[in-house]
């Protein structure tokens, strides 16, 4: 591990550090109209929420690198107290990259990058109508963060109004697919919340037994991942080692090898099939092919398709049956 001290570098590199570390970023754009009534638009990745109530967001328009000077969205929130912010979907973003450009004071994005206005309910400015999920939204603290060049503004906000589009709903709730957002990485890298790189993951239903109450050999696998284990983690007890093992011992004695299936372990776990790979397994251990320690990890190896595959019961049953002292009971009877 790397170890990087920011007070040892320049301000550019730590901010290209700190922006490829914390991510993917959501991306606000920003609508601001200054005292003269003339409109601002521009995207902000140092966004996120903070508590629903109220709805509260932060957006950080940081001074500007060079000079220090501060940005015009942050000087017409400051000055008005208001802003809308409009989430990027995949479709907008080459007109929020056309947004991003420093123009100067007076000049209107939404022109500038072919944007449609939306009217806000109860603020001035606009939000961006291409949008799917727009905000409104009241200024309640700023806090200077340390008014050097790079430092930034947090702009504490409450969202007085939301704006949805229709087509963004499956039922009552906002199905991420239909919103197609993206976020920010670092450099140039942007991410498509969308296809395979969205996955559901359901939180735990109650509390597991937890990664430190698994057996030893399991925790301290070399082949089992911090995933794999967290998994196993969540069940609500530890499985009856000792009925697992009786059973096994039948099924051990009922295999017949197969001379002509040797490679059958390897396809099967290709193949994602982790009880066809675990019989195949039994049939070379039978036949005394593998030494101990090989049939551990297969186990294991046989743990973690389960795993993959949702097998719950037969993940945890490879998982305990892999200790090297169950191994040798197993040879012996089988």
């Amino acid at each position: 591990m790397k170890s990087i001290n920011p007070k040892e570098h320049p301000v550019p590199f730590v901010h290209r550090l700190l922006l490829s570390g914390v991510a993917p970023r959501p991306i606000a754009l920003v609508s601001t109209v200054d005292g003269e009534g003339r409109h601002n638009l521009s995207p902000f990745s140092f966004y996120n929420a903070f508590g629903a109530n109220p709805p509260v967001i932060v957006v950080s328009p940081a001074y500007r690198g060079k000079d220090g000077t501060p940005k015009h969205t942050f000087e017409n929130i400051r000055d008005t107290g208001e802003f809308a912010v409009s989430a990027v979907s995949h479709a907008m973003v080459e007109q929020v990259s056309l947004a991003s450009g420093d123009f100067a004071r007076g000049v209107d994005e939404f022109v500038k990058a072919g944007f449609t206005r939306l009217p806000s309910s109860l603020i001035a400015p606009s939000g961006v109508a291409e949008s799917p999920f727009v905000m409104e939204c009241r200024l309640l603290h700023h806090y200077d963060t340390g008014g050097l060049p790079g430092s930034g503004n947090l702009m504490i906000a409450e969202v007085v109004m939301f704006h949805v589009r229709e087509s963004a709903f499956e039922g009552d709730r906002i199905d991420p697919r239909r919103l197609d957002l993206v976020a920010r990485m670092g450099l140039n890298w942007y991410l498509r919340a969308n296809g395979d790189a969205l996955f559901e993951l359901p939180k735990p239903p109650h509390h597991g037994i937890g990664i430190d109450a698994l057996p030893t050999h399991i925790r301290e696998s070399a082949l089992l991942t911090g995933s794999d284990l967290a998994k196993l983690a969540a069940a609500l007890e530890l499985p009856d080692s000792g009925e697992i093992l009786h059973r096994w011992l039948e099924d051990m004695q009922a295999i017949v090898p197969d001379e002509t299936a040797a490679d059958m372990f390897e396809v099967e776990l290709r193949m994602a099939r982790a009880h066809r790979a675990l019989i195949a397994l039994m049939g070379d251990w039978k036949r005394g092919s593998l030494d101990a320690a090989e049939i551990c990890r297969r186990l294991q190896r046989c743990t973690q398709t389960a795993l993959a595959s949702g097998e719950m019961t037969l993940a945890w049953e490879c998982a305990l049956m892999s200790h090297p002292d169950t191994v040798a009971s197993l040879s012996a009877a089988g």
